[in-house]
C-alpha cells in the first residue's frame, strides 16, 4: 500500500513524499513512522534537494552507514548520516568543540553564523531544541540543546514537517507548527508532536513547538 502526501510550502515548490507502508521523544497518533522516500523541486538548491533525498534513505532505517561511515544511531548522527549523503562532513569539524553531540553540532553551526529563528524555516535546516528530557536528573528545566532534527517540508499552515531519531520508534517524521504552538491537531492533520514523555510524566510545555530553540541552515556549508 503506498500513499501520496503533498507538502507544500510558502517559499518552495511542493514536495512529494512517497510513504511506502511496513514496518529522543514520544509519539502521539498522527506522527509518521514509515519508511519513505521524496523529491522535491523549484527554488531549493542542489544540496537541499539531497538532503530530503537523504532522509528518505535513512527513513526507518535500524543501521546507519552512508559513504563506508558508520554514524550512531541518536539524534545527532542520523543529521550527520543524512548530511554526509548530501556531501556534506559535520562529524570531523564538531570534535573541535565540547559537550554532548547536539551542543557540538549547535557550535559548529554557530561558529559558521548560520544559526537563525523563524517560523517558516526551508528543508535542509537543522531543528534544535532544549529541554526535550532531564539530562542532568536534577528535576529543574535547565538541560539545554538535548534534540536535534531536520526539516523536510513546510506546509502553507506553517505545519513543520521534520526527521528526527525518536528514543522509542528509531527514525520518523514529526511535525512543527510555530504558529499555533499550543495546538496538537486540527482534524485529522498534526500540528506538533510529542516531545517530552519521556519518563511517563506529562508537562506544561511538551510538545516540539514548546522546546524549540533556533534553526541552523546547515545546508550553506555546501555553497
Amino acid at each position: 500500500m503506498v500513499r501520496l502526501i503533498i507538502f507544500s510550502s510558502m517559499r518552495v515548490m511542493p514536495v512529494l513524499m512517497l510513504i511506502v507502508l511496513s514496518g529522543c521523544v514520544s509519539l502521539l497518533p498522527g506522527d509518521e513512522v514509515l519508511p519513505a522516500s521524496a523529491v522535491t523541486g523549484g527554488d531549493l538548491t542542489e544540496t537541499q534537494i539531497r538532503l530530503v533525498e537523504g532522509a528518505g534513505k535513512v527513513l526507518g532505517a535500524r543501521r546507519l552507514k552512508i559513504r563506508g561511515r558508520q554514524y550512531p544511531l541518536d539524534c545527532t548522527g542520523t543529521i550527520m548520516a543524512i548530511y554526509a549523503y548530501a556531501g556534506i562532513d559535520l562529524q570531523t569539524p564538531i570534535t573541535q568543540f565540547s559537550g554532548n553531540g547536539v551542543t557540538r553540532l549547535y557550535r559548529y553551526i554557530e561558529s559558521r553564523d548560520l544559526l537563525y529563528s523563524s517560523d517558516l524555516p526551508l528543508p535542509g535546516d537543522l531543528i534544535f531544541w532544549d529541554n526535550t528530557y532531564d539530562r542532568n536528573n536534577d528535576g529543574a528545566w535547565n538541560d539545554t540543546l538535548t534534540h536535534v532534527g531536520m526539516v523536510v517540508a513546510v506546509d502553507s499552515d506553517g505545519t513543520i514537517h521534520y526527521i528526527h531519531h525518536n528514543y522509542r520508534k528509531g527514525i520518523v517524521i514529526a511535525h512543527m507548527n510555530l504558529l499555533n504552538p499550543d495546538t496538537v491537531s486540527l482534524g485529522d492533520k498534526r500540528l506538533n508532536s510529542a516531545m517530552r514523555m519521556r519518563d511517563g510524566k506529562v508537562y506544561p510545555l511538551w510538545l516540539s513547538s514548546h522546546l524549540y530553540r533556533e534553526l541552523g541552515k546547515g545546508w550553506k556549508l555546501k555553497s
